[in-house]
């Protein structure tokens, strides 16, 4: 599902249920459209694509961890220490691309080693598709939305890009203005959700893949982000300090 009003994006979302479930979960993408914090959308686009059940990954979830920040100052400091745990050191120069990420429908894709930006597509980005938790229940469309919500898709997707062995890690902050918690994920040290990340009423956000590879490696990293089929397993691990 994805909804606009004019050229702004508003919310966007997807599911990969059994056929049975179809009708219901359309209603659920629907009402969540119209009830999103961004606004009242004057275009709602759904789209149905038959999958088969031998085309789908089963992931680990990555565990999760909290950190309280007491300012968005804080925050970013969080995620510059564990770059620089990553191996990178130049962490301030990957955050200050956030600035081009606003109004970005994907995600933007970031040479960790020459900080050139991998995109086909500068406008549109890398579109994280083609994942959903496995066997969460349809209903949880109408009941979950606000924060849980968008923690968990956050956490599918987070779990299936940083599976790709090309992707260092993963930041994002959220473009919901009523949502100011974001998150920095990776392999050594999973998803770790970050509470103040910006100021309550910002709608500016983003997200940011960082590659660690070849060149030649760059088109199968975007396909596998783009198009493999991926269920997580709904097993999560939540830890806080």
């Amino acid at each position: 599902m994805r909804a606009s009003e004019g050229e702004t994006h508003i919310s966007g979302a997807e599911k990969i249920v059994s056929e049975e479930n179809l009708e219901v979960c359309i209603s659920g993408l629907v009402k969540r459209a119209q009830t999103h914090s961004k606004g009242n959308p004057d275009f709602i686009n759904i789209k149905i694509e038959k999958i088969n059940k031998e085309e789908i990954s089963i992931l680990n979830p990555l565990k999760v961890t909290t950190i309280d920040s007491k300012s968005k100052e804080e925050g970013w400091l969080v995620i510059e220490n564990i770059l620089s745990k990553l191996g990178v050191k130049i962490g301030q120069d990957i955050l200050k691309n956030f600035q081009y990420t606003f109004n970005m429908r994907g995600a933007m894709l970031l040479d960790v080693k020459t900080m050139m930006r991998l995109e086909p597509d500068k406008k549109r980005g890398i579109r994280a598709t083609n994942m959903d938790f496995e066997d969460m229940r349809i209903d949880s469309l109408n009941k979950e939305i606000g924060a849980n919500i968008h923690f968990k898709e956050a956490l599918v997707l987070a779990t299936k890009v940083v599976s790709h062995p090309n992707i260092l890690a993963e930041i994002c902050v959220s473009d919901d203005p009523e949502y100011t918690t974001g998150y920095i994920a990776s392999k050594e040290f999973g998803y770790v959700r970050i509470t103040n990340l910006k100021d309550l009423g910002d709608e500016r956000g983003g997200r940011i893949f960082l590659f660690n590879g070849l060149e030649e490696q760059v088109q199968g990293c975007i396909d596998y982000i783009q198009k493999k089929h991926v269920l997580v397993k709904n097993n999560i691990e939540l830890n806080s300090r």
